[in-house]
């Protein structure tokens, strides 16, 4: 069981903790962390979601995950890059990024906090847990771009995205 916070659409906690699932079930708001991977060369690096997620299964995403009802943010985030790609991130190398993204729907509602690090790493370092996703790639940040703009329906961003990416390219 993995207990999540309910917050009102300005991140603040309404007294309310619940498991993970119920949450989702009932369409209430809580934290998530998002993790863009940049390196040298202009790339970002995405992951491609196992079958078996309940949401977005087979898109590539960034890593993410949900922040755990005793934790920070900046905690949830480290513990989710350990979790999903094997890689430890020291505190003071993980960067707050953008604005918080509140994301209203009919499902999966959600605030994310999204965070950047630098790592020149190869695919092949990286250890994917199998029960989350299915691969790690590196996509030139003008590629995912491009892929939003189309629509693609690989990749679990839309254009509410787009501002982030072209950030990063700044970075």
């Amino acid at each position: 069981m993995e207990l999540v916070k309910i917050v009102d659409k300005n991140g603040n906690f309404t007294g309310q903790i619940m498991d993970k699932d119920e949450a989702h079930d009932k369409n209430l708001l809580h934290n998530e962390v998002g993790l863009f991977l940049i390196n040298d060369k202009g790339q970002v690096l995405l992951q491609k979601r196992s079958s078996n997620k309940r949401f977005d299964p087979n898109k590539w995403a960034l890593c993410a995950g949900h922040v755990e009802a005793n934790e920070s943010l900046e905690d949830a985030m480290i513990r989710e890059a350990r979790e999903e790609i094997g890689i430890d991130i020291p505190k003071d190398d993980l960067h707050r990024f953008g604005e918080k993204d509140v994301l209203i729907r009919k499902t999966n509602s959600h605030i994310t906090y999204f965070y950047y690090i630098k790592t020149n790493k190869l695919e092949s370092e990286f250890t994917i847990q199998e029960e989350e996703l299915s691969e790690v790639k590196w996509f030139y940040i003008d590629e995912v771009i491009d892929m939003i703009n189309r629509k693609d329906t690989s990749i679990v961003f839309g254009g509410n995205r787009l501002k982030l990416f072209e950030q990063l390219k700044n970075i």
